[in-house]
C-alpha cells in the first residue's frame, strides 16, 4: 500500500494574454484636407457681377407683388358697396351753431345749396323773410333742383370772424362752386339762447372795418388786458379816499 503525500491541486496552465499595441483599437487618422486657395479678387466690372442677375431678377418680383397688393388694398378700402355704406352722422344745429362763424358758414352753406328748409332754421328777424322769398324763386324754377343737386359736391365755405360781443358778432364768410368766381358775404349774427341765427347778409365790398380791441389798465398791478369790441368792460378798482378824511 503506497502512500503518497499531499498534491497540491494543478491549475490548468493558461498562456498569457497577449499585450495591446498601442493604436490596434483607434481607427486611423483622416488626413486634412487642404483647403483651396481663395479665388483672386475681381478686378473689373464683369468679374465683379454685383448684383447678378438672379439677385435683380427676384428684386423685380418683390416690388411687382407690393405693387399689386397695394393696389389690391386701395381698392378694399375705397369699395363701399351700395347696401353697406354707412351714412355720416346726423349733427345736432345746437353743435352746428353754437359759435357764430360756425353758425355763419353752415347758413352760408345751406343757402347755396338751397336748402333753404334748413337754413330757416338759422335765420332771425329780416333774414326770416329774405329766406321765405328764396323759397318761392326756387319753386317757381324748374331747374332748381338740379343746381341743389349740383352744388352739394362742388360748394365750400370758408368763414373769419371779425367781430364777436355777448349777443352780436360779425363774420366775413367767403364761398366757391355756387358761380364762376368766388363771393364774400358779411353776416351779422345775434345769439338766441345757446345757439348764434344770422339776422343780414351782404355783400362784402371792403369798406367794413372791424373796430379795435381796446387796451384797459389795471390800476392794482398795472396790467393791460385787450378787450375784444362788444365785451363788457372789467369792474373798475375802488378809488381812493380824499385827503384828510
Amino acid at each position: 500500500m503506497s502512500t503518497e503525500g499531499p498534491q497540491e491541486p494543478n491549475e490548468a496552465s493558461q498562456p498569457p494574454a497577449p499585450e495591446a499595441t498601442p493604436g490596434a483599437s483607434q481607427a486611423p487618422k483622416r488626413k486634412k484636407k487642404k483647403l483651396r486657395p481663395p479665388p483672386p479678387p475681381p478686378l473689373t466690372e464683369e468679374q465683379i457681377d454685383s448684383p447678378s442677375k438672379q439677385t435683380i431678377g427676384m428684386l423685380t418680383v418683390v416690388g411687382i407683388m407690393t405693387l399689386c397688393m397695394w393696389v389690391f388694398a386701395r381698392g378694399g378700402c375705397n369699395y363701399h358697396p351700395p347696401k353697406e355704406s354707412r351714412d355720416p352722422r346726423k349733427v345736432d344745429l345746437t353743435d352746428l351753431a353754437r359759435d357764430p362763424k360756425d353758425a355763419a358758414m353752415e347758413f352760408e352753406l345751406r343757402w347755396s345749396t338751397k336748402s333753404f328748409g334748413g337754413a330757416a332754421e338759422l335765420a332771425k328777424g329780416p333774414m326770416v323773410e329774405q329766406v321765405k322769398q328764396a323759397v318761392r324763386e326756387c319753386d317757381a324754377d324748374p331747374g332748381c333742383a338740379k343746381k341743389a343737386s349740383d352744388r352739394r359736391s362742388t360748394v365750400l365755405v370758408t368763414g373769419q370772424l371779425l367781430e364777436r360781443g355777448p349777443t352780436q358778432a360779425v363774420t366775413r364768410v367767403t364761398v366757391t362752386g355756387a358761380g364762376p368766381t368766388p363771393v364774400t358775404h358779411l353776416y351779422r349774427l345775434e345769439r338766441e339762447q345757446s345757439i348764434w341765427k344770422t339776422v343780414s347778409r351782404t355783400v362784402d365790398d371792403g369798406t367794413f372795418k372791424p373796430r379795435a380791441p381796446e387796451l384797459i389798465g389795471h390800476e392794482h398791478d398795472g396790467g393791460f388786458v385787450l378787450r375784444q369790441p362788444g365785451m363788457p368792460a372789467p369792474a373798475s378798482s375802488a378809488t381812493s379816499a380824499p385827503d384828510g378824511k
